[in-house]
């Protein structure tokens, strides 16, 4: 359903959809005459948006494991014991609001943090 809202958003796919329901009342209703069938552009169209949702399922699909794999990976935080502080590490998906990361040189970071201080 969320894939057709957003392919019904594309101009292409509306114009041919009105282009078959046209068609379509050409054939079936005394409105106009209609020489050609709807089932040729219908068909076309539910072709090219199946293609589509399908492209889009495997690129969700592929970017749903890349989400996992990035958040088993392990993150350095500075953990608060009291007074004292120390570096611990736990999995990016357990990194909340308000952690203080250890990033080092060339470090991926799959989340939006805020620069507090650089060495060098």
């Amino acid at each position: 359903p969320v894939n057709l809202f957003e392919q019904l958003h594309k101009f292409g796919n509306v114009y041919f959809l009105v282009l078959s329901t046209m068609m379509y009342l050409g054939e079936h209703t005394t409105l106009f005459i209609g020489t050609i069938k709807s089932f040729s552009t219908l068909t076309t169209l539910a072709a090219m948006m199946a293609v589509t949702a399908a492209i889009a399922l495997i690129d969700d699909r592929k970017r749903h494991a890349a989400d996992l794999e990035t958040n088993s990976q392990e993150a350095r935080y500075v953990r608060r014991d009291g007074c004292e502080m120390a570096v611990d590490t736990k999995a990016w998906e357990d990194v909340a609001v308000g952690d203080v990361l250890v990033v080092r040189d060339e470090e991926q970071l799959p989340a939006d943090v805020v620069l507090l201080y650089c060495s060098g």
